[in-house]
């Protein structure tokens, strides 16, 4: 038995996947640096060569991500149909669910294959805990009498370089930006909100330089090669940038690694938006940020840190009538944007900077206690 873990990541493309991966890997360098740690790509199978180093590791990790789905195995996490033949314990770290309504009562009927459930019964043997990032996770498995689960948060909020300091949000607001979610590509009320989000953004801080960020890449290639990539995602992305330039908007495209993510963040210091991992980075360095929910990715970040989330969306159809039609007309739209987000948003930062950003400080303090979970968890593994 080495001293080592496995760790299954999913970073193809999006700049989130990256960011997970990079600061899950300083958490284990900064609580156990005992342990070395080998990174396979979640989605590539294991082969007889990589099960050997598995077998000899003293942990198999499942790294985060919304993968906590019904094709978890082997969709996202591509192990062997044979789990008996993967030796030492398998854990989570940070893992979360995916629901495009993603109410608290979808918690109770949320729908996993045999195969998923297999492998979390699996976990919930290992006789180690396993981590979540957000409590509708941690409900969706405690509905299903899993007990070995605890919510550490993503290990994307924790820069060991601003846990436990006091957080300055009081700074000049020199450049802000405007991530851009992915629900535009079926839905053509998202897309026109996100739209006009864009503009007022814009007029709201013409003084300022001002950005719409892609964290998947423009590039049609790099597009369809990812984990969601489509040539519907790959033309819809494209025709957005496009638009962007037709506004006279700057954009930029910072996906493909974490440094990317981080280095264009750090420059901030306002954000606004639909991408879950810009928010909590900017939280994670104690920047001002709103976030703008599309699924429950963003709704489940809300219930672990408070701060500023706003719904970009009123309902999500998904009844019977609303499927049979999708059936018949593909393009029917299934959302129905908020078209009050935007005004709420634009009221709220004002608020906040009158308040002293009292809700982002709060959002701090949160961060800084659950980290002290995130370390218990790292610290129990083997």
């Amino acid at each position: 038995m080495k001293e080592q873990y496995v760790i299954l990541t999913g970073s193809k493309n999006n700049a989130g996947d990256y960011l997970i991966k990079y600061r899950a890997k300083r958490l284990f360098n900064h609580v156990r640096p005992d342990r070395k740690i080998i990174d396979y790509n979640a989605w590539e199978p294991i082969d007889k060569e990589k099960l050997a180093v598995i077998n000899e590791s003293r942990a198999l990790i499942l790294m985060g991500g919304p993968s906590l789905q019904a094709h978890m195995r082997p969709g996202i996490y591509n192990l062997p149909d044979d789990l008996d033949s993967i030796k030492p314990p398998i854990v989570t770290m940070g893992i979360g669910w995916k629901s495009v309504k993603g109410e608290w009562k979808d918690t109770h009927n949320y729908p996993l294959r045999p195969e998923a459930e297999e492998l979390l019964e699996r976990v919930e043997n290992s006789g180690f805990y396993s981590s979540v990032r957000d409590y509708h996770t941690l409900n969706t498995l405690l509905v299903r009498n899993k007990k070995s689960f605890v919510m550490t948060g993503c290990p994307a909020y924790y820069d060991l370089d601003y846990l436990g300091k006091p957080a300055d949000y009081d700074r000049k607001i020199n450049k802000v930006a405007f991530s851009l979610g992915v629900s535009f590509i079926k839905s053509a009320s998202m897309e026109t909100l996100m739209k006009d989000t864009i503009l007022k953004l814009r007029d709201r801080f013409k003084e300022q330089v001002f950005e719409v960020v892609f964290h998947h890449s423009l590039d049609k290639e790099q597009l369809l090669s990812s984990s969601s990539g489509s040539p519907e995602h790959a033309k819809k992305h494209i025709e957005f940038s496009k638009w962007l330039e037709s506004q006279g908007i700057e954009f930029c495209d910072i996906s493909g690694s974490a440094e990317n993510l981080v280095n264009y963040y750090s420059q901030v210091d306002l954000h606004v938006g639909y991408r879950v991992h810009a928010h909590i980075f900017m939280n994670s360095i104690s920047r001002f940020s709103v976030l703008i929910s599309e699924d429950g990715r963003a709704k489940g970040t809300e219930k672990v840190i408070g701060g500023l989330v706003y719904s970009g969306y009123s309902r999500f159809k998904d009844d019977f009538l609303t499927k049979v039609a999708k059936r018949i007309w593909p393009n029917q739209d299934q959302y129905v944007s908020n078209r009050h987000s935007i005004d709420d948003v634009l009221k709220n930062i004002d608020y906040e900077i009158k308040a002293g950003f009292s809700r982002l400080k709060a959002s701090r303090r949160v961060i800084d206690s659950n980290y002290e979970v995130m370390q218990s968890f790292l610290q129990q593994l083997p």
